[in-house]
């Protein structure tokens, strides 16, 4: 679970139940949570947005790592519009 990206759409889509929900998280994982959440409180949007966008888009590389490993594919080879696909089924399918 990517408590980062939690925070992120939690204060950009939920702010009123983004603590409540955190509530729920096993207390190791809410105490990370809250402090994360601690540095981001404040920013204006636009920054959590591109915080946000930024982290989305080094899973999307870690991911594209794990499938060329795992399936020994370039998913640079691969059309564009299959490519999210592909990931989450190698994903899916390899853990």
């Amino acid at each position: 679970m990517n408590l980062q990206a939690i925070c992120y759409l939690g204060l950009l889509r939920f702010p009123e139940q983004l603590e409540p929900s955190l509530a729920l998280l096993p207390e190791a994982e809410r105490g990370e949570a809250t402090e994360f959440l601690g540095t981001l409180k404040g920013l204006p949007k636009t920054e959590l947005i591109q915080r946000w966008a930024k982290l989305r888009e080094e899973e999307w590389a870690v991911l594209q790592r794990a499938a060329a490993e795992r399936a020994g594919l370039q998913l640079d080879e691969l059309p564009p519009s299959i490519r999210p696909w592909c990931v989450s089924w190698i994903a899916d399918h390899n853990g």
